[in-house]
């Protein structure tokens, strides 16, 4: 209940900036220190509000990377490919810094991006990203309750050495419902007056908290140590 509230108080505003940092930090630093100063701070940021599981697999997942990067492979040692392990390296800040933003309601981030001015072309496409991810995640958890409760799966050692039959009970559902979800999705946000050229209304206030205000400038004087 803590780390609920915690994450009400959020605008959207500090996690947005922390996205754009985090993938700012991840394009002009060149010290590993200095990349794990940044992923140490998300990771504090995600525990905070409540995600501490979610928080120690990304860091067991860096450390476990950037070992791999700067021990294993300057030996010759090429079982998993270097430029795999690369793109983790670079994409794991963004990803955790975004893994907050998806999760504050999706009402608010619209409601900053109807206060940016932002093209309505531009804000119907962000509007149905924003939309659309949640509700995959969701359907993709029942999906896999379906497909384990009617014995599709089978023990995990069958899923291990047939990956391509496991994920076809997935995916193909998974693409049928997203074709129903996208449809939703459409429909709903044309009720609402989308395609309407006034000037809408949101139902949150945009107010910056303290929360905000210490996500903002923690990350910020990060950021400015990672680049000197």
């Amino acid at each position: 209940m803590a780390s609920e509230k915690r994450l009400n108080k959020l605008s959207g505003i500090g996690s947005l900036i922390l996205t754009i940092l985090a993938c700012m930090v991840s394009i002009v630093t060149r010290s590993y220190y200095m990349h794990a100063l940044f992923v140490l701070w998300l990771a504090v940021v995600l525990a905070y509000f409540g995600f501490l599981k979610q928080s120690i697999l990304h860091v067991l997942l860096y450390v476990l990377t950037t070992f791999w990067l700067t021990i294993i492979v300057p030996r010759g040692i090429y079982i998993i490919s270097p430029m795999l392990l690369g793109m983790i390296y670079k994409f794991i800040v963004p990803i955790m810094a975004s893994y907050l933003t998806f999760k504050i309601p999706s009402g608010k981030l619209i409601a900053i991006f109807q206060k940016c001015r932002m093209p309505q072309s531009i804000l119907l496409i962000l509007v149905v990203i924003i939309r659309f991810i949640p509700t995959i995640s969701g359907e993709i958890k029942v999906i896999k309750e379906a497909v384990r409760v009617r014995g599709f799966t089978g023990s995990k050692r069958k899923m291990f050495f047939h990956p391509l039959r496991t994920m076809e009970y997935v995916v193909v559902p998974l693409i049928f419902r997203s074709l129903k979800v996208g449809d939703e999705l459409a429909a709903a946000a044309i009720v609402r007056g989308i395609e309407n050229p006034n000037q809408k209304q949101s139902y949150y206030q945009l107010k910056v908290s303290s929360t905000d205000g210490v996500i903002i400038i923690t990350s910020f004087v990060l950021f400015i140590i990672c680049i000197i």
